[in-house]
C-alpha cells in the first residue's frame, strides 16, 4: 500500500494539490509589516507571492501536522519554512531544505542542482510527466471541483523546452492573433490606414535662400528633416505586434544583484506587452538554451514567461555569440511574422572572472527601447533624391551611420534609414555644388520618400516639392544659416570628434583623446549656434565635458569611460535615444531623441523600481496594454 506521503508527493509534482495562502491572523505584527521586504527579487516574479488573502483558518488544508515549532528559511523566496503553514517542504539529498512549490518550479525548468551548495541531485522534487502539463492559474481554494475541472484541461500544446531537447528547427511559435474586421467596417479601417501611412513629415532647409547670379557655390548645404507623426499618445489600437526575442545572460558574473535586476526588467518587459505581441526568450552562459517558444502575451503566455524568467540561476562562463546565434535562429525559422521584429541583448559583457558593480541604468536603456518597438510607425524608409537643373551635382550626403549613395555622375543619390518609432526624427545633409546661374532662381532638388506601413504592409510614397533658392544679381547684406542647419552640422562634426577620441583611448593615448575632444569643444564655442545658447549645443558640450573628465585614466575609461562614448556616439549617429548619465536631467543629453513613447515607458520603469515590493508584485499589470482592447 502506497504511504499517505508519497501519495501527497505525486500530487504536488502533478499540480493537483491546491495552495491557500496564509492568512493575515496567522501573521505575527513584526512579520506581516517585514517579511515582503525580505523578498528576493527572484521571488517577487512568483505567483505564490500573492498579497495573503483575509480567509478564517479554520477552511485551510494542512499538508503537514507537525507540531514542531521550529522554523527555517528557504533559500530561493527568502520566506520562514514552518511546518503546519499550509506549505510542503522538500529535504535534498544534501540536507536542505525547500518550500516544495519554490524547488519544484526550479527542477522544472531545467537546475537540478541545489542552489545552496550546488551539488547535483540524483532524485528530483518533481515527476517526469508533470513537464507536459501547462500551467493553469484558477482559483485556489479547497473545493474537488476546482481539481476535477483541471484534470479535464486540455493537455498544453507548448511546454517549456528545458525538460526536453530542443527541436532542430524552432518552427513551433504560436499562430499569430487573428485580426476579426466586421461586415461593414472593411471600408472604414482601409481609411483609418491610409490616415495613418501618411502622417510623415517631410521639411527641406537650404543653407541660404539667396546666392548671387555671378557666385557658384561648391558643398552648399541642404537639410533634410524627416519625422513620423501619430499624435500625442501611442495607443494599441494604432501599432503593429512585435515578435521580441530577449537573450539573457546568465553567466556566473550575473549572480546576485545582477540576476535580480534582470529578472524585474524582464517581468516588467513581460507586463507591457500586449496580447497580440510575442515573446521567446534565450539564456545563455557556458551554452546557450530557449526557454519557450515565440508565444502571445496572454494571460497564459505572461505566466508561461513570468515562471521561465524566474527559474533562471547564474553560473557558468559567457557565451555571447551562442546566445546570439540562438536568437537569430529563433526569428529565422518562426512559421508566421508579425511586421515588427527585434532580438535584445542583456548582458553585462564580462567574463565569469570579473567583478564589476551592477548599472541599474540599463533598465532605463531596456525601458526605451521597449517603448520604441511599441510604437514602430514606418520601416524600410528611403529617400531618393535628384537634382532638378541640369547643372547641380550632388558631392556627398552626411547622414551618419546610415547607408547613402550618390550615383557617379552626382544627378541623383538615396538614404535608407530603416525603421522610424512615432514622432522619432531624421535628419541629414545633402552637399550639392551650385553653379553660375543668369536667371532669377536656380531649382536644386526634388525628393521621394518610400516607406512601409507596418499594420497594411503597403508601400507609401511621399513627395516634396522643388527645392529653389532666388538668384539676385547682388545679395545686400551675408544671409544667415538657419539654426536647424547649423545643428546638423555640429552634430555631424561632434561624432567625428567622438570617433577619433575612441581610436585614440583605445590604442592607450588618453592625453591626445581628450586633445581631440578639446579641440572640438574651442570649434563649438565659436558657431552661431553656441553664441545664441542654442539648447542643442550647450547639451552637446555639457556632453562632451562630461566624456573628457571619464578618460583621465586608464581605469576611469575602462570603469565607464568607453561605455559611455560608444553610447554617444551611436547616439549621434543613429538619431536614437541611448541610456547614459541620469535619465531624469533633463539638462543632459539623455533626452535629445527620446520619444513620447520612450519618454512613458521609462517612467513606467522608474515608476516600478522605485515602488517598495511591500506594495507592488510584479505578477500584477502596471498599466499594461493588455488592459486597453485588443487593437481592430
Amino acid at each position: 500500500m502506497v504511504s499517505k506521503w508519497k501519495k501527497m508527493k505525486l500530487a504536488l509534482s502533478l499540480n493537483l494539490c491546491n495552495y491557500l495562502p496564509r492568512t493575515l491572523e496567522e501573521e505575527p505584527p513584526s512579520l506581516a509589516l517585514n517579511s515582503a521586504e525580505t523578498l528576493s527579487d527572484a521571488a517577487l516574479l512568483s505567483p505564490l507571492n500573492w498579497p495573503m488573502t483575509p480567509t478564517p483558518s479554520s477552511y485551510r488544508r494542512r499538508l503537514s501536522r507537525s507540531s514542531s515549532k521550529s522554523s527555517k528559511t528557504c533559500s530561493i523566496c527568502l520566506n520562514k519554512m514552518k511546518e503546519g503553514c499550509g506549505h510542503a517542504i522538500f529535504t535534498a539529498e544534501c540536507s536542505h531544505m525547500f518550500h516544495f512549490h519554490c524547488i519544484a518550479s526550479n527542477v522544472k525548468h531545467g537546475n537540478q542542482v541545489c542552489p545552496v551548495c550546488r551539488a547535483k541531485w540524483k532524485e528530483i522534487p518533481i515527476q517526469k510527466p508533470s513537464l507536459d502539463l501547462p500551467y493553469y492559474p484558477f482559483d485556489r481554494c479547497n473545493n474537488d471541483a476546482a481539481i476535477s475541472l483541471f484534470r479535464c484541461l486540455p493537455p498544453s500544446q507548448r511546454a517549456i523546452t528545458q525538460g526536453h531537447p530542443e527541436p532542430a528547427t524552432f518552427d513551433d511559435d504560436e499562430r499569430l492573433e487573428e485580426q476579426i474586421v466586421f461586415d461593414g467596417e472593411t471600408e472604414v479601417l482601409k481609411k483609418e490606414n491610409r490616415d495613418y501611412v501618411r502622417m510623415m513629415d517631410m521639411k527641406v532647409y537650404p543653407e541660404v535662400s539667396a546666392v548671387p547670379q555671378s557666385k557658384s557655390c561648391e558643398n552648399f548645404d541642404v537639410l533634410v528633416h524627416l519625422k513620423a507623426v501619430t499624435g500625442d499618445q501611442i495607443s494599441q489600437y494604432r501599432r503593429a505586434p512585435i515578435d521580441l526575442v530577449t537573450v539573457l545572460d546568465i553567466s556566473g558574473s550575473m549572480g546576485g544583484t545582477k540576476l535580480a535586476l534582470l529578472k524585474r526588467a524582464m517581468g516588467f518587459v513581460i507586463q507591457n506587452l500586449g496580447s497580440s505581441d510575442r515573446l521567446s526568450v534565450i539564456a545563455f552562459s557556458s551554452t546557450a538554451r530557449r526557454l519557450f517558444p515565440l508565444t502571445r502575451m496572454s494571460d497564459a503566455g505572461r505566466q508561461l514567461a513570468l515562471q521561465a524568467v524566474n527559474s533562471l540561476v547564474a553560473n557558468g562562463g559567457t557565451n555571447i555569440v551562442d546566445g546570439l546565434r540562438k536568437g537569430a535562429k529563433v526569428m529565422e525559422d518562426r512559421l508566421e511574422r508579425n511586421s515588427v521584429a527585434s532580438i535584445i541583448l542583456l548582458s553585462d559583457g564580462r567574463d565569469t572572472y570579473t567583478t564589476n558593480h551592477p548599472d541599474p541604468s540599463y533598465k532605463d536603456a531596456l525601458a526605451q527601447c521597449i517603448g520604441g518597438l511599441l510604437s514602430v510607425a514606418v520601416q524600410e524608409l528611403r529617400v531618393e533624391i535628384e537634382g532638378v537643373s541640369p547643372n547641380v551635382r550632388l558631392s556627398s550626403i552626411k547622414a551618419g551611420s546610415y547607408s547613402s549613395l550618390v550615383t557617379g555622375d552626382g544627378h541623383s543619390g538615396l538614404v535608407d534609414l530603416g525603421d522610424l518609432y512615432a514622432d522619432e526624427e531624421r535628419d541629414f545633409l545633402v552637399s550639392i555644388n551650385i553653379p553660375v546661374e543668369e536667371d532669377g532662381h536656380t531649382p536644386l532638388l526634388k525628393l521621394r520618400c518610400l516607406y512601409i506601413n507596418p499594420l497594411t504592409k503597403e508601400i507609401t510614397t511621399l513627395e516634396s516639392h522643388v527645392l529653389q533658392i532666388r538668384r539676385p544679381e547682388y545679395v545686400a547684406e551675408e544671409k544667415v544659416v538657419p539654426i536647424e542647419v547649423v545643428r546638423q552640422r555640429n552634430r555631424f562634426l561632434a561624432a567625428e570628434a567622438m570617433a577619433q577620441a575612441r581610436t585614440l583611448a583605445e590604442h592607450g593615448d588618453l592625453e591626445a583623446a581628450v586633445k581631440a575632444i578639446e579641440n572640438f569643444r574651442l570649434v563649438l564655442a565659436e558657431t552661431v549656434a553656441a553664441k545664441s545658447c542654442d539648447r542643442f549645443c550647450v547639451a552637446l558640450d555639457s556632453e562632451l565635458k562630461e566624456m573628457q573628465g571619464r578618460m583621465r585614466s586608464s581605469h576611469m575609461y575602462e570603469a565607464s569611460g568607453r561605455a559611455y562614448i560608444l553610447s554617444g556616439l551611436s547616439s549621434h549617429s543613429w538619431q536614437r535615444a541611448t541610456a547614459r548619465g541620469n535619465s531624469r536631467d533633463s539638462s543632459s543629453f539623455v533626452q535629445a531623441y527620446q520619444t513620447p513613447s520612450m519618454a512613458e515607458m521609462l517612467r513606467r520603469s522608474q515608476a516600478m523600481f522605485l515602488v517598495s515590493p511591500s506594495h507592488h508584485r510584479l505578477i500584477q499589470p502596471l498599466l499594461s496594454f493588455a488592459s486597453q482592447p485588443k487593437p481592430r
